[in-house]
Order: structure tokens, then sequence, then C-alpha cells
């Protein structure tokens, strides 16, 4: 049986499933190469918007496997506040017979969060935990969801406990009390009409520098406590954050102004991070608590935007009740072209097969053929050779900054060993140097480690694995001074384990990398400049290759150099370590 989920959120997605099992997902943005690609049509002003079905992602889905739409068995979608998924695919999609489109019961988008997070995981029963910005709303009410409990078991979901907004919007959840402050500290990926986006930020904000700056902020005992938390709901008035941010610019900020250039590097702005992250940590804690008061589970899975919050995710881990808990690689609202995937699949096709996705690589592979047309297109732009593995963790070692395109891409905001760039973790100037020079971002931005997963407990406090970059450890103290660049200011790391039945070529890298320095991981980042999504295709990896100061590209088995060029100035192999 075929599925083939949508997502029409931001972030729109597809999602191919067949007998239980995801065999293609891809981001739209992937491909039109549009950061979230919200797929908005403007008809004569902007008060007329509507949206396009994510084409390339579909096409893109069915081609990977090889069949047509009328070969697909069921359609879902899924559409957040009033949906309207099943109309527009009615109207849009090319399929002959029409009683094949779905859509999730209302309210639809928790429920579709719930059940790609749940149904992606290898438990049998788990308590839920969707926490995101903003759901679906409820029928027969003027209500829009906030977060939601759900307890699983088999392959079945039922809601448990459900909290909403107001109707006036007096009071924000979790997610967009992140988003609040976010856009107020200027983290905003900028996108459309200037007032588009949460509180008018006109874009989207971007909560992952929030998470990475708050380390550096101190705590203020004297700002007084923002959320409030009680039992399974947590909230917070919006005039409440309002005045405060008022009253704390007033006398703290000392003439801050988001729109400057490095605004970011005040301590006002640090400690308005540190506040809210704090904050967020200790409300997502409780909630993860209260899930397992009223489920009695003990497995947890946890999803929607807010899940995407590595650090609270780490405290949930170290800290909660639960023995277990998997957390989907793509959180956000791109996964619920998967968790509409599986609704068809199990809820209305009435499946039974469980596959855990254990891998976030959910795109196709291309073709040694497609690799090299893309680099013959670029002429005497660039060299290029057959390589070994061994080679590339040589020159690794010896403080190359490496693009690395293997096998099929992502789903998700995290790069994890299919469309990375590499880096010495044991450089102290491989950090600044990628931030700076090769992707153009604030300095202060962390970057993650990629462990071969049988050393990961030698080199992080850990408790269990951490395959999708979501969980946040302490580096070992007696392990800091050797990994300068992947230990953030706070001593930790967002970590990702890598098993080699999961990736077996990355994971003999990192081995390589390991047996030639004694350190069995590298530093792994995401295949993107600043503001554009991450790569897809070769010809995405080969131009931004030649458009950033990366050193070399590993691509299928092709390592690609360019001719002639001379290493910065400030490029780390130009310090070898001692």
């Amino acid at each position: 049986m075929y599925v083939l989920g949508i997502n029409l959120s931001h972030d729109r997605a597809a999602c191919l499933v067949k007998d239980g099992r995801v065999v293609v997902a891809v981001e739209e943005e992937r491909l039109d190469r549009f950061k979230h690609s919200e797929g908005f049509i403007i008809h004569g002003h902007f008060e007329k918007l509507s949206k396009v079905l994510p084409m390339k992602s579909i096409t893109y889905c069915l081609d990977a496997e090889g069949i047509g739409i009328d070969d697909v068995d069921i359609v879902v979608g899924n559409r957040p506040l009033s949906d309207g998924a099943e109309d527009r695919i009615l109207r849009e999609l090319p399929i002959r017979d029409k009683s094949k489109i779905h859509s999730l019961p209302m309210p639809s988008h928790h429920l579709s969060h719930a059940y790609a997070g749940y149904l992606a995981s290898p438990f049998e029963d788990a308590a839920v935990l969707v926490i995101d910005g903003v759901g679906s709303k409820v029928p027969g009410t003027g209500r829009i969801e906030k977060h939601t409990i759900f307890d699983g078991e088999g392959t079945g979901l039922r809601a448990v406990h459900a909290e909403t907004f107001p109707e006036d919007w007096s009071e924000v959840g979790l997610g967009l009390f992140y988003s609040f402050f976010s856009a107020r500290l200027g983290f905003v990926t900028r996108w459309g009409h200037p007032t588009f986006g949460d509180f008018g930020c006109g874009g989207y904000t971007e909560a992952g520098k929030t998470m990475g700056l708050a380390p550096y902020g101190r705590p203020r005992p004297d700002w007084a406590p923002l959320l409030t938390v009680k039992g399974g709901n947590v909230s917070a008035r919006v005039e409440d954050l309002e005045r405060a941010w008022e009253s704390w610019l007033a006398s703290d900020g000392n003439g801050y102004d988001a729109s400057a250039k490095d605004s970011w590097d005040s301590q006002f702005a640090k400690d308005v991070a540190y506040k809210i992250q704090q904050e967020t940590e200790e409300a997502v804690l409780q909630l993860a608590r209260y899930a397992h008061e009223v489920t009695g589970r003990s497995k947890l899975c946890i999803t929607g935007g807010v899940a995407l919050n590595s650090v609270a995710n780490q405290r949930i881990s170290a800290e909660g009740p639960f023995d277990e808990v998997y957390i989907l690689p793509p959180a956000g609202d791109a996964g619920n072209a998967i968790g509409a995937a599986y609704y068809g699949y199990y809820a209305i096709g009435g499946g039974t097969e469980r596959h855990a996705l254990r891998s976030g690589s959910t795109g196709r592979s291309y073709s040694a053929e497609e690799i090299e047309q893309a680099v013959r297109e670029q002429g005497d732009r660039l060299e290029s050779r057959t390589a070994t593995v061994a080679e590339v963790a040589e020159l690794l070692a010896g403080h190359r900054l490496i693009g690395w395109f293997q096998g099929g891409s992502e789903i998700g905001p995290r790069a994890l060993g299919h469309r990375s760039m590499l880096a010495d973790p044991r450089h102290p100037d491989s950090r600044d140097y990628l931030n700076q020079v090769v992707k153009h971002r604030e300095v202060f931005r962390p970057f993650a480690p990629s462990v071969l997963h049988e050393e990961a407990a030698e080199w992080f406090d850990m408790r269990g694995d951490s395959p999708f970059m979501l969980l946040v450890p302490d580096v070992l103290e007696q392990r800091r001074e050797t990994v300068p660049a992947i230990t953030h200011v706070d001593g930790t790391a967002r970590v990702q384990t890598v098993e080699a039945d999961v990736n077996a070529r990355y994971h003999e890298l990192i081995s390589r990398f390991g047996e030639l320095t004694g350190v069995p991981l590298v530093l792994n980042t995401s295949y993107n400049d600043a503001g554009e999504p991450i790569v897809e295709t070769p010809r995405d990896a080969v131009r931004t290759f030649l458009n950033t100061e990366l050193d070399h590209l590993y691509i299928g088995d092709l390592l690609l150099t360019k001719p002639g060029r001379e290493l910065p100035e400030r490029h780390p192999s130009r310090r070898p370590l001692a």
C-alpha cells in the first residue's frame, strides 16, 4: 500500500509511505530553494493569498520510487488552523480517482504531529507530547490548539489532554513565547510582507539562535517569571510579555537596537536569551512530567516545533520520569507530511506494519552520472579525482574544511552525515572560521559533533543515544580541551551518535579520523550558506562549494578542489596544532 502525505502549512513537504515504511520524504525548500517554502500565491493584493501544493516534493517522491500518482492508494493532506488540505488537493492534484484523497479529522495539526512522532519511533507504547506555535481550530469553538498529550499503543493514538489558546489571543503557549523574544532580539529570517509572521516580525523567527546565545547570558532573578505552569497547562499573557520587554529595555537595554549589526553581542541580549531559554526548559520538563502522570507510560515521544529545542530535550532525557525518549528529526511542520502519510496507512488503510525511522536520510540518492554532469557544467572552475574515505579523513586531520555529499538528503533542519560541512573538532579556530568565513553567520553559533555510537560515552555525559542531533549533553570535563571547536561556552555539545549499520560511509570516515587523531568524532554542520536551505542536488552542492571557502567537496566517490585557490589567512591549517 502506497500512501502519499502532504504538508501544506509552512515548511511544505511530501512523504511516501509503503506498507508502514517511509520510503522517501523531502521538504519543498530543498527543491525550490526558498527557506520554509510557504507556497503563497497572491491574487491582486496581499489580502488575497492562497497556497499551492508542494508539487516539486510530490513529483520527487513519486519519481524516486518509480511510480505515478495513480499508483498511490491513499493521499492525505494536512494544513493547520481551519484546514483546507483536502479541498486544495482535490482541485490541484492530477489523480484520476479523487476518492483516494483525504484529510485528517479536525483538529488535525497536533494529530498529524503525534502520528509522525509516535509511529516513527521504535516504541510499542508511549506518551506523545506535542508542543508547537499554533495548531488547528477545535471544531465547534473559536479556540486553537496550543499543546496536546496523546497516549499511543500499538498503531493507535488518543488525545488525553489538550490545551488551547483563548479566543482573544490574550495568552500564548511555549512556541509563541519563544518566538516573541526571538523576534524582539532580531532573530528573524525575513520573508514577504514586512508585517508577516509571529507578532508582525516580518518573517520566520530563528529560535535556534536564541537557544545558542542563551549560555552567554546571566541569571536575572530581578526579572519576574513570565510563564505560568499549572498541571498540564503552560501560558503567558501577551500583555505581560510586552510590558516585561519594555521594562527590561528601559532599565538594562543601554540603547539596545535589534536592527544594528551584531546587536546580539550585548549583555542585554544574552541575558534575555538566557531568561527565555531557562523558563522554557522548566516548562517543557513540567509538561513531560504531566504526560507521564496522565498516561502512565515509561517512554516518551516529543514532537512539534518546540521539540527542536535540543537543550530542553536534554533536560527531559536526563531529569524526566521516562526510561526512553524519541524525538523525530523533522519535529517541525515538515514532519507533518510523514504524520499525514502514517495516518493514511494506519487510520484509513488499516495497516499494521511498523518500521521505526532510524535515519533522517529520507531523500533520493543521485547517480554517479548526475554527479559527474554537475561537475562538468563548471568546466575548469573545478578539479576532480576519485578518492577514498581514508583520504578525506587525512584532509580533515590536516584541518581542511570538507563538503560532504553522500546518499539521500536528510529531512529536518539537522545535517546528519549526508549533506554536511565537516571540520577538525580539535582545532580551536575551526568554529570561528566556519561561522565567519565559510557560513557567514554569527560567531556565537555552536557546532555539533558527530561521534561514533560506540565511543560516545567516553566523550559525553549521555543517557541513551542521540542519532538525530536533538540532545545537548555535557562534554566530559577532561575532554573539553581536546575538542574546543564543538564545546559550547557552557561545556555542552549538540551530539549526533553515528551507527555503522545506519550510515556506513560516515561511520567509516569518523573511524578513520579517530585512528589518525585519537578523537572518534568530527565537527558537523549543515551544508548551506547563511539564509539558504541545505543543499539537495549535486548542482546545489557544487554551487555552494564554489561560493564558499570550503576547501574540498567529497561527492559520491569524487573529491573536488578549486584550482589555483590560496588558503585564506585565517585558515586553521595555517596554524597547525602542536
